[in-house]
């Protein structure tokens, strides 16, 4: 029962989260200023591609599908162990065992780990490892907070808080305190070019219908009275 509800909750936060990372890039990451209704209502697609962005990091869908479960799960495992030693009802092994150690030791060791193994295609796991580790730790809470409420709301606000950020900016492909884990830019399709309404190429540009001098409706009309011309013949003069 608690594992079927972790999967339930890992997936649910997994699709939270994509929508909060959607609408974040187009709101906040973006220079756009106009959107389409589509592009605020209709979502579905773009939601599914950031999820499957963060799972074939590195290129390779499987790998990156068993870092992010094997992370989720070694996550909800250790979770148990609070409740293993400690009792029912909140206590000190409970919130000692959710609090993102693992998350927390990954991203700060990136950086060295970044600059030691440079150049290697395993460092491309780094996104759906440190998205595993924070959803597994969330859906993790949530499984222990909704059925036995052994950890203070609070406490399982404060992990929220502490992590969904992070994952917008890393599913975004920001920088996080100064710290790249993506070289490459962003493949969303909301992130294309057409969709943001910019031009596909400045060699051959199209004018737009608005900046096009209009025809007057006397253009066509020969003028037979030019600027040297009289139009007063000599005997009225």
């Amino acid at each position: 029962m608690e594992f079927f509800l972790f999967l339930l909750f890992l997936a649910f936060f997994c699709l939270v989260t994509s929508v909060i990372v959607y609408y974040v890039k187009i709101l906040f990451f973006s220079a756009k200023t106009n959107y389409r209704r589509e592009e605020l209502t209709d979502i579905r697609g773009d939601v599914f591609r950031i999820c499957l962005d963060v799972l074939e990091s590195g290129g390779n869908l499987v790998y990156g599908v068993g870092a992010f479960l094997i992370s989720a799960l070694f996550v909800w495992l250790w979770s148990l162990l609070g409740s293993l030693l400690g009792e029912k009802g909140p206590g000190a092994f409970e919130h000692i065992f959710h609090i993102p150690i693992f998350f927390l030791a990954v991203f700060f060791s990136f950086p060295f780990l970044k600059e030691a193994y440079k150049g290697e295609k395993y460092l491309a796991l780094s996104k759906p490892v440190l998205s595993g580790l924070a959803l597994g730790n969330l859906s993790a809470g949530a499984v222990h907070y909704g059925l036995d409420r052994d950890l203070f709301f609070l406490f399982y606000l404060l992990l929220l808080i502490l992590q969904i950020p992070f994952l917008v900016f890393l599913w975004n492909r920001e920088p996080i305190f100064g710290v790249s884990f993506e070289e490459s830019p962003s493949s969303y399709s909301y992130e294309s070019e057409d969709d943001w309404g910019s031009p596909t190429s400045s060699a051959d540009p199209t004018p737009n219908d608005w900046e096009a001098e209009e025809d007057g409706p006397f253009t066509n009309e020969t003028d037979e009275f030019g600027l040297g011309d009289d139009p007063f013949p000599d005997e009225f003069k």
